[in-house]
């Protein structure tokens, strides 16, 4: 039996996409991509940012271990001798991990002279409330815990390997030690304040609570981390006099209870949020940009815009920032 095709099933089943067609599902699966894509990269932000959340949160964690243990927070420097060294190779972070994790041994242990590692010098002879602080630093001992008070102890933090890594492009490293990332691979910046009262922050003169220069390394930084970024020319700390860069940083700082100010000055009186702070510069590498977050919005940042002064400044930029310490 001859079997007989369908003429009209054949010419269906034949039948090509038109051009039209094809032109009208590729705009429509680019108009998804165009939708899709925003959503993707702001649950990888959203998701970045948690995991930075939780390095600095284990970090603060050690430091909050270690003060409990030892009545102060960790930084085998003093912070008031780091901030009076010139050109100092080290940071505020770098010098917290060193006490935290251990690869530095302090002049006033017992075991000093004996002590593996290369002598460096902090501070200025002859500063007032300074002096000179020596210190081995053997940085191979990093994380077989630390020496503290003469003794002996395990480490305080034991971070992931991607936490944790010496970051290039700081001003004046002259050593090499690693440094506490962020989820984008940039470094986290730790300030711990060096007495309870007086100015937020300041000078050596000004025996403040809180010292810029432990900083200065990652905030000034022309090159900094994976980005790679300029950081003189991108963030509010690489413009504007050192006496505004402090005042700023206490405005930051500061606790927002106190309320706005009139001038940016008034920021240096009250009370911080915590006695101790770490900052990531978010998604975008900067940390406290000058233009495009933070209290002025897409404007130009200048210090003498009123904006500034808002109590709620430091949550107005993208920087996750971690207050510690009561």
């Amino acid at each position: 039996m001859t079997s007989m095709t369908n003429p009209t099933s054949l010419t269906r089943a034949r039948r090509a996409f038109t051009l039209v067609e094809l032109l009208v599902a590729v705009a429509i699966i680019l108009v998804l991509i165009g939708i899709l894509l925003p959503a993707l990269g702001k649950v990888s932000t959203k998701a970045r940012v948690t995991a930075t959340q939780a390095t600095m949160n284990e970090f603060a964690k050690a430091c909050d271990n270690f003060q409990q243990q030892f009545g102060y927070y960790p930084g085998i420097v003093p912070e008031n001798v780091l901030a009076a060294t010139t050109n100092c190779p080290i940071t505020g972070t770098e010098n917290a991990i060193l006490h935290l994790m251990g690869g530095a041994v302090r002049d006033d242990d017992p075991d000093y002279l004996t002590a593996a590692g290369t002598e460096y010098i902090f501070g200025t002879s002859g500063s007032t409330g300074t002096g000179q602080v020596r210190v081995k630093i053997n940085p191979i001992d990093i994380g077989s815990g630390p020496r503290v008070e003469g003794r002996k102890y395990d480490s305080f933090f034991s971070p992931k390997d991607n936490q944790l890594k010496p970051v290039l492009g700081q001003l004046n490293e002259t050593i090499v030690l690693p440094d506490l990332l962020d989820a984008w691979g940039q470094p986290i910046a730790f300030i711990r304040s060096a007495r309870q009262g007086g100015l937020l922050v300041g000078t050596i003169q000004d025996k403040p609570q809180f010292y810029i220069e432990p900083l200065a390394a990652y905030f000034t930084s022309t090159a900094l981390g994976e980005l790679g970024l300029d950081q003189t020319q991108t963030s509010v700390f690489g413009m504007g006099s050192g006496t505004e860069q402090r005042n700023y940083l206490a405005q930051l700082m500061r606790h927002p209870s106190f309320g706005a100010f009139a001038a940016l000055t008034d920021a240096r009186a009250g009370t911080p949020r915590g006695r101790y702070v770490l900052f990531s510069p978010g998604f975008d590498g900067i940390y406290f940009s000058k233009s495009g977050d933070g209290p002025t919005g897409a404007t130009i940042f200048t210090y003498a815009n009123t904006a500034i002064v808002r109590p709620d400044a430091v949550t107005t930029y993208n920087d996750v920032v971690v207050f510690g310490g009561g």
